[in-house]
């Protein structure tokens, strides 16, 4: 077991366990009231909720499936959910708990956030992307029509636990998808280099990801300034996970996004011609495609809906090469020099 102290507008602990060891001494006594509301997805739900129910002793524990997918982190069942913790009689001395991936802990920790003005909330991610990055931190939030996570909340979880054995049932790609994001942490810190992607050990790979983003969520927990540098690759990863309708994956579309910026990177000189080249063959290690799907005129289209954006402007993230990364505003007509 290994655990990681946060120090935001709420303290608390991850803890990174393996085969549910821990859980009664780590993750129990930290569970209010004696309700506990499971938010989970049809994916999860058949894997790893007996388990966990049965770990909640003592307690009430009410169940709430919704249907796996990023299409379905939606306001239609963000309005289901806190309807239907209402009717299971949830006070606000009861706990919510999100098991499952990002799209469970976002839509989990947004209903935790606002159901009768906020209740606890306990983050148990299940795939790698949300082990490494969307679990911690405090962002919650929901997809509108005109964009990904433009109705959201900044709401710390109580703790987080991590199960390291959830990683033996992801299929190869949400592996690759995890993997997405890890690497843009080897482009924003030197505590992640290309080697630790060569042979990988998962372990380590999720700490040392979890200790650069307390790091920055412990400096700038609403996003004002360093923790901008957790977007690279997300500005035009969005906007292409929208495109896609979000039938492909959030990190497999951060992957393509990180190559649209390392490009334009090269372009308004922070990296070399060679540097472009290292980092591009660095992302196709994930073995995702990093074809270019889509023209500019659709992605500035939505990268103009996104939360970053101001205007014409939006600020971007850049790379000056592995290890460190650069925020920079610029005019959203500067990306189609990326094609």
């Amino acid at each position: 077991m290994k655990q990681i102290n946060v120090k935001a507008s709420k303290n608390y602990t991850i803890t990174v366990d393996r085969a549910f060891e821990n859980f009664k001494a780590q993750v129990l006594p930290l569970i209010k009231g004696n309700v506990v509301a499971v938010i989970t997805d049809t994916n999860v739900e058949p894997l790893y909720y007996a388990q966990l129910e049965s770990l909640l002793t003592g307690k009430t524990v009410c169940k709430f499936v919704i249907p796996a997918g990023e299409e379905n982190k939606n306001a239609e069942n963000y309005i289901s959910l806190v309807n239907a913790l209402a009717k299971a009689g949830l006070s606000r001395k009861s706990t919510v708990i999100g098991l499952g991936g990002g799209v469970v802990g976002d839509m989990s920790a947004f209903v935790a956030s606002t159901y009768m003005r906020g209740v606890s909330y306990i983050a148990i991610p299940t795939t790698l992307l949300s082990m490494v990055d969307s679990s911690v931190g405090g962002k919650t939030g929901i997809d509108l029509d005109s964009g990904k996570n433009l109705l959201g909340t900044f709401f710390q979880p109580d703790t987080v636990y991590i199960n390291l054995d959830f990683l033996n049932t992801l299929p190869e790609r949400e592996v690759k998808s995890g993997l997405g994001e890890i690497m843009k942490y080897a482009f924003i810190d030197s505590r992640i280099t290309p080697s630790d992607l060569q042979n990988i050990n998962y372990e380590d790979l999720i700490v040392k990801s979890l200790e650069i983003k307390r790091d920055i969520v412990e400096r700038d927990e609403r996003e004002s300034g360093d923790r901008m540098l957790l977007n690279f690759g997300h500005t035009i990863g969005h906007a292409i996970e929208k495109l896609y309708d979000y039938k492909v994956s959030h990190g497999e579309c951060v992957l393509k996004g990180m190559a649209y910026a390392i490009e334009l990177s090269e372009k308004l000189g922070f990296i070399s011609a060679e540097q472009k080249e290292t980092s591009l063959n660095f992302l196709n290690g994930a073995g995702v495609s990093l074809e270019k799907e889509f023209n500019i005129s659709q992605i500035i289209n939505v990268v103009k809906s996104d939360k970053k954006a101001d205007g014409n402007t939006v600020n971007f993230v850049f790379t000056k090469g592995f290890g460190e990364g650069v925020i920079k505003k610029i005019d959203i007509a500067k990306l189609s020099e990326c094609f």
